[in-house]
């Protein structure tokens, strides 16, 4: 089993060069199962922080974000979301004011997605070694720690300049905790409040079972000077 893992996209603010390396990406096995770690699309239109005046109004900011995931259905037809915090952004918004969620759209509706795309709170997938892994957006910020606790290896995303794969034995198994990094473009209007930040994002994802049985991996984007994919793997 080949599992191709991607990372916080926030569409439409992902890097400028992710479509280029991310069909570089797919183009270097069969992958057997594709999951999305959550955090498919932005939102900061509707965030409950305070909203620079360049950014994008709802409406566009949803249009422009549908134009990205269009692209991503075609490469990957078949895939497993999690649900991540600015995902569920419309729907922290409309309970703050009331709004039951029977009034709103699914994400798959608002976004017109037709691919046979599944949302998930969680997930536990079972590799061919017979260990488990447990993923979901985010759980804590060690997530070592986390995964000791879950008792199984862990994969999470949403702390995007955090990008590290550590492996950790019980008497039963060998496991692995894995937090990927993202996918965003550290410029766009929507991430200005972390342009004085000293951390800066890292750009990856990651997959499991490409380089060895059931083998974890990170593929980080080579960057050159400016920012940019240097076009190598």
């Amino acid at each position: 089993m080949k599992i191709l893992l991607l990372s916080d996209t926030h569409f439409p603010a992902q890097h400028p060069d992710y479509w280029p390396w991310i069909k570089a990406i797919k183009s270097l096995t069969k992958w057997n199962k594709v999951i999305h770690i959550g955090d498919l699309v932005d939102f900061s239109s509707v965030s409950f922080h305070s909203i620079s005046a360049e950014t994008d109004n709802p409406t566009t900011e949803v249009e422009k974000a549908k134009t990205e995931i269009k692209k991503l259905e075609k490469l990957f037809p078949k895939m497993d979301i999690l649900y991540g915090n600015h995902d569920i952004r419309v729907i922290r918004k409309a309970e703050s004011f009331g709004i039951p969620r029977s009034f709103l759209k699914d994400l798959n509706k608002m976004f017109e997605i037709k691919a046979k795309w599944k949302w998930h709170d969680k997930l536990i997938v079972k590799l061919k070694n017979g260990n488990n892994v447990f993923f979901t957006h985010h759980f804590k910020s060690s997530v070592i720690q986390s995964s000791k606790e879950l008792g199984c290896s862990l994969v999470t995303g949403h702390q995007h300049t955090k990008s590290e794969l550590t492996y950790w034995s019980s008497p039963t198994a060998l496991n692995f905790a894995m937090c990927i990094g993202s996918s965003i473009n550290p410029k766009a209007e929507n991430f200005r409040y972390s342009k004085n930040f000293i951390k800066r994002p890292i750009i990856s994802i990651a997959s499991i079972g490409y380089v060895g049985y059931c083998q974890p991996c990170i593929h980080s984007m080579p960057l050159d000077n400016k920012g940019r994919w240097t076009g190598q793997l």
